[in-house]
Parts: structure tokens; sequence; C-alpha cells
């Protein structure tokens, strides 16, 4: 997560990360815990250069599941992208917001340290497994 880190730095100077959070597996539910952020960037980029961004950092981090929602080293996702006319988004390879992220405490959570306004989302929740670990991004 770590390296992970280190390398949106160097594609994204303007970053801020929130705290890491232990979360235990949910669609596949018989593997290790995943560590979960949300990172808020700015950038002029598109978000599809941002998607193309992201997506050499999961290839250079070795993103490789055995099987579909499985383990893996990395998953970066765009969750939301503010523009100013404050669109949706529907490509291919995007969708944004993220379809399912206000299901998703290991998502809202973190999200609400950098951004408060979907602190009442957290509500539909409370029964996802979240803990806030001692590490630094």
């Amino acid at each position: 997560m770590l390296t992970c880190a280190r390398a949106l730095r160097d594609d994204f100077p303007y970053i801020t990360f929130s705290s890491v959070y232990k979360t235990a597996a949910r669609d596949e539910e018989q593997q290790d815990d995943f560590l979960n952020a949300v990172a808020k960037i700015e950038t002029d980029e598109s978000p599809e250069e941002v998607y193309y961004a992201l997506q050499s950092i999961e290839e250079d981090l070795k993103k490789d599941p055995p099987y579909k929602k499985g383990p893996r080293t990395i998953d970066l996702d765009i969750l939301l992208y503010k523009d100013p006319d404050n669109r949706q988004l529907t490509t291919d390879n995007l969708v944004i917001p993220h379809p399912r992220m206000q299901e998703r405490r290991f998502i809202l959570e973190p999200l609400c340290e950098l951004d408060n306004s979907w602190q009442s989302h957290l509500q539909k929740t409370l029964d996802q497994s979240c803990k806030r670990i001692d590490m630094r991004l």
C-alpha cells in the first residue's frame, strides 16, 4: 500500500490521503482482510486520463487476482470526479460516481475524512466491519 501511495504521489503531486482502514472481505469472504483508503487528487487531467494512470500503477504493482473479487495487491477506482457541470460519466471503462460506493463502509468511512458531506450515508452501512489502523500514507 505504501508503494502505491508513492506512485500516486509521483503522478498526482496534489493528493491527500485518508486514514487506512482494515475491512473484512465482502463478496468473497474466505480471504484475508483488506486495507482500504481514499485519496483526493487535484488535477487538470480528464477522468479517462486519471483512469489510465491508475491502471498503469495497478499493472506496475502486479494486480492479478486469482479469481473475480479475490485477493489482489492493489485495486484503484475513481469514486467521484468534480467538474464544473457536476455531470455523471459512463464509458466502457468508467462509471462516475462509483455505482456501489454508498453501500460500502470501507469507501464511505475514509471518504468522510476528506469530504464530510457523505456522513449521512454511513448509517446504511453500520453492519459492515471497518476499523481505522495505524498506518500513514
